[in-house]
């Protein structure tokens, strides 16, 4: 596949079609806007109008992506507003952020702000302009959320809507990098001032238990991207990085 679907543009292709049903336009697809300029069209799995609310469902194919969202039904319900704002709300299975340090006020849907704007932009080419109120929901997302590292962030209840691009790419390393330089970012704003890099779950199970007197939120599981995590660390003013590593990584990355 060129690119899979990314939460960022579910949630804005169902919001479109919701907002269009409250205009009574029933669609079977939709097609929105790119951060880069590029439109897509996608399919509406199901569409319903109820008094003075519309809900449409997207369904998300993962591709070749391992990703645990995969077959997630991303569920918007949309309402007008006397005023021309686009206001989101959390629904079930959306998490919500309860530490500062992802860009987001804590309190607030877990959806960061290019998908927000790709949403707005959405809602607004239905509505001609008109105020909406749009409820993200994931139904499973708490769960499927517990295989993700969003309790670890901060993101409690559900899953986040990220994106910067509105694509993903299969198999592709950069969210795994943009989750290890997320977690420092989290990490320094709790003004913890040890970051405790870990190569592994089994590694980093062990730091734990070598440094019992650090909050969980210090320790990140970091792969292959230390040079990433370290730059971010030095970026957030971070006094202290504990390495924690079996012999062999630790020679590999001695040797560059």
């Amino acid at each position: 596949l060129e690119f899979i679907l990314c939460s960022s543009d579910l949630a804005a292709a169902a919001a479109k079609a919701a907002v269009a049903a409250l205009g009574g336009t029933l669609v079977r697809a939709v097609t929105i806007g790119f951060p880069s300029g590029e439109r897509h069209e996608f399919g509406v799995h199901s569409l319903r109008r109820q008094g003075g609310t519309a809900t449409a469902v997207v369904v998300k194919d993962a591709g070749d992506d391992p990703d645990v969202t995969h077959g997630a039904h991303m569920t918007v319900t949309a309402s007008w507003r006397i005023d021309d704002e686009v206001v989101l709300h959390r629904g079930e299975g959306v998490g919500v952020v309860t530490l500062p340090g992802l860009g987001l006020p804590v309190g607030e849907p877990a959806i960061n702000p290019v998908p927000r704007q790709m949403i707005t932009d959405a809602v607004y080419e239905a509505s001609g302009g008109r105020g909406v109120d749009v409820t993200i929901s994931v139904p499973g997302g708490e769960r499927m959320a517990r295989k993700t590292t969003n309790r670890r962030l901060g993101i409690e209840g559900g899953i986040s809507i990220l994106g910067t691009t509105g694509i993903v790419r299969p198999f592709s390393t950069a969210s795994w990098r943009a989750s290890v330089e997320q977690a420092v970012a989290v990490m320094a704003a709790q003004h913890v001032s040890t970051l405790v890099l870990a190569t592994g779950g089994r590694t980093e199970r062990g730091a734990m238990a070598l440094l019992p007197h650090l909050p969980e939120v210090a320790f990140v599981e970091v792969g292959d991207f230390t040079g990433a995590a370290l730059r971010r660390a030095v970026e957030h003013g971070l006094v202290e990085v504990v390495f924690v590593g079996m012999i062999g990584k630790l020679t590999k990355l001695a040797s560059g």
